[in-house]
């Protein structure tokens, strides 16, 4: 098989950092090219010494003057729209991990960003990249925007019982995600050693992703929009460091109801690789993996569904790498880790 080369923009965050972990023994993508500002001319032996291959590497100031078969772009929000235009231009194809091209509505993406978006045609072209959901679709994407962690672990838990009409006319999403998730930047909220005694609810009934999961919950259920349930969406920040889970409730679901909730979702993911339904998940299971975990619990008078993964894995540079595996034709599967660390 032929190896297809790969770039990373915006090597030195977290999620950047993870795409270089992955893809330093990936078998068939060659990290040949990564971007970094704040650490260009170095290379990454220096600021990534735990890699497995490309420690000689050296990083370069900005995306100009890449030239890959595909290039991952790990970069704050509205980053991806000053610099995925001109790789498309030049027949790069463009893995987004930000929020830049997820949202379809040039208005939402206004209303939730504050700031208007400047690559319509873009917007128009990107394919939504959850493979387990719409495969072919993220074979042929020439631009595809990477879910956020948040809405992969809701959207894979919900959409099968969607698409089979299942779900009440409003959910709960109780989401717990570690530290690593709010990005290397620290902030008086997010710095871990603010954080790390505390459990902090944020963003509740205006976070960024509940756009974003509803816009996906409508379109890959076949749902037409405003007739999907309604969402309560309620993060909180854990002392973690890793790992993200949900715990899902569906008021007014009566148990005989629920009860077919875990053979839908045994019956959607059974030949899934990345996905495993069956005990109510930990979060060491998923970290360190790409992989989800959903279970169900009975809590009569209803249930309650649960979602984890790792936030920087399935939840970010795994998927991304997953999805650019099948745009560039490779096996699915190759260079991400589907075991966790454990009990």
């Amino acid at each position: 098989m032929t190896t297809r080369t790969v770039g990373v923009v915006g090597a030195s965050g977290y999620l950047g950092g993870e795409l270089l972990r992955l893809l330093s023994s990936h078998p068939s993508l060659l990290l040949k090219q990564a971007v970094s500002q704040s650490h260009a001319g170095e290379t990454l032996d220096r600021i990534c010494p735990w890699l497995a291959d490309g420690h000689a590497l050296k990083l370069e100031p900005d995306a100009s003057s890449l030239d890959v078969d595909l290039a991952f772009l790990a970069l704050p929000q509205g980053e991806a729209l000053r610099t995925a235009p001109s790789l498309r231009s030049r027949g790069i194809r463009v893995v987004d991990l930000g929020p830049d091209y997820r949202l379809k509505d040039p208005a939402a993406y206004e209303a939730t960003y504050g700031r208007p978006h400047s690559d319509p045609d873009g917007l128009a072209q990107a394919v939504y990249g959850l493979p387990e959901i719409d495969r072919d679709a993220v074979r042929g994407a020439k631009l595809l925007a990477n879910p956020g962690c948040y809405p992969t672990a809701t959207l894979l838990a919900l959409l099968p019982l969607a698409k089979k009409r299942l779900l009440p006319s409003h959910i709960v999403v109780d989401a717990k995600s570690g530290s690593s998730g709010a990005g290397a930047s620290p902030t008086p909220a997010t710095h871990h050693p603010l954080a790390g005694a505390s459990v902090n609810p944020y963003g509740g009934g205006n976070h960024r992703h509940v756009p974003e999961i509803r816009q996906a919950l409508s379109e890959l259920s076949g749902v037409a929009s405003g007739e999907g349930p309604q969402l309560t969406f309620v993060p909180h920040l854990v002392p973690v460091v890793r790992g993200l889970l949900c715990s899902i409730y569906a008021p007014g679901v009566e148990s005989s109801s629920f009860s077919s909730w875990n053979p839908t979702l045994e019956a959607a993911y059974a030949s899934e690789p990345f996905v495993r339904v069956g005990g109510i998940p930990r979060l060491p299971w998923a970290v360190g993996s790409n992989r989800c975990y959903l279970a169900t619990e009975a809590a009569p008078p209803s249930g309650v569904l649960y979602s984890a993964l790792d936030n920087l894995v399935k939840g970010g540079a795994g998927q991304a790498i997953q999805n650019a595996n099948l745009m560039l034709g490779v096996p699915e599967t190759d260079g991400l880790p589907a075991g966790g660390l454990g009990p």
